[in-house]
């Protein structure tokens, strides 16, 4: 059954006061959350009668590189877009969600990254996808306009999904087919349409296979069983599939057949049968944020507050492997040597 007859769900002003409410948590006080807030009534009011009389057009990405944990291409929507973000994934999400299969565990609720470690341990061709699933008219006109508003991004990276690069002068190659582009990264939707996309995986892996011990989280998934050449196959018929019918490469280096004996490097943690560690890279690099924490509290460019949340954070991560000598080493070391952020350490070498 296809879903029909949610654009008015969308678009309500209800809705959209919600998903305002919902696209501040966390950047309240920054100035364009700020701003549409301040005025919040008349943005609602506006924002109402351009997707009601369809003259919505979505705005320009603010562009941005991280380089933590890896170098990623970032694009930030304009707020009032984040608000129609989410009211568009508030009224679809809940209605597939349902669809996806026990074993995906991103971006979803009361699943999440420390659910897929522990069920592991324990044992985009978006649009045409999307037409299989709605019908409304009015919703896919809004769905379409908010995938297409990454074609503006083409010019700027390679492609998400196939790293194939994008001709920069005219836009052409892979900005023909906004599968192969991609969505941006940084959008509430493109984590659903993203999740959507790859759960055609899911039950090709799940249904067609009937592979039995089988997770993904976004784009890592891991495939168990006892017997090497069925996961030959396995791996093989995978490859396959992707190429044909999402038109997504395995990545040559990560997708690797292995004995569970070593370890499984999986979301930062390296499992093993009755234990965890975490992964060399996780700790290389809360050990450089200790050292730039260090130097911006000493000369007064960071608050207390924001070093001892970020603290805080690591080592509540952290504890989902067996890390308690290490973290007390750590804090301990900070302490030891009268750092200037060893005083915020001492309180979580008593956690």
């Amino acid at each position: 059954m296809k879903i029909n007859n949610i654009y008015s769900k969308i678009i309500s002003k209800e809705n959209l006061y919600r998903s305002a409410y919902m696209a501040s948590k966390g950047r309240r006080y920054r100035d364009s959350t700020a701003d549409f807030n301040f005025s919040l009534e008349e943005e609602i009011g506006r924002l109402h009668k351009e997707l009601l009389t369809k003259t919505y057009r979505h705005g320009k990405y603010r562009l941005f590189t991280i380089y933590d944990p890896k170098e990623r291409n970032i694009a930030a929507a304009p707020f009032r877009d984040r608000v129609v973000h989410h009211a568009v994934h508030d009224v679809i999400e809940p209605i597939i969600d349902k669809t996806f299969i026990y074993d995906s565990y991103a971006c979803r609720k009361d699943k999440g990254t420390h659910k897929a470690v522990d069920r592991a341990q324990g044992f985009f061709m978006i649009k045409g996808i999307l037409r299989m699933r709605i019908e409304d008219k009015d919703a896919l006109w809004l769905l379409d306009e908010i995938i297409d508003s990454a074609k503006e991004l083409a010019s700027w990276r390679v492609s998400e999904f196939t790293g194939e690069p994008v001709n920069r002068q005219t836009g052409e190659g892979d900005a023909v087919n906004m599968n192969r582009i991609g969505l941006p990264i940084g959008n509430l939707t493109s984590q659903f349409f993203a999740n959507l996309y790859l759960n055609e995986l899911d039950y090709f892996i799940k249904f067609d296979l009937r592979i039995r011990y089988y997770l993904r989280y976004m784009d890592d998934f891991l495939i168990f069983s006892n017997e090497k050449i069925r996961l030959v196959e396995v791996k093989e018929r995978i490859r396959k599939f992707l190429n044909a019918s999402l038109e997504l490469r395995l990545h040559q280096d990560k997708s690797q057949i292995y004995s569970t004996s070593g370890g499984i490097k999986f979301l930062g943690f390296r499992l093993f049968s009755g234990y965890r560690r975490l992964v060399s890279d996780n700790l290389r690099r809360f050990k450089k944020r200790l050292n730039k924490f260090e130097y911006l509290f000493a000369n007064g460019k960071i608050t207390k507050t924001a070093v001892r949340d970020s603290l805080r954070c690591w080592a509540a991560h952290s504890k989902y492997a067996d890390t308690a000598a290490l973290r007390r080493n750590i804090f301990k070391g900070l302490v030891k040597k009268k750092s200037s952020i060893g005083y915020l350490a001492q309180n979580l070498l008593t956690n």
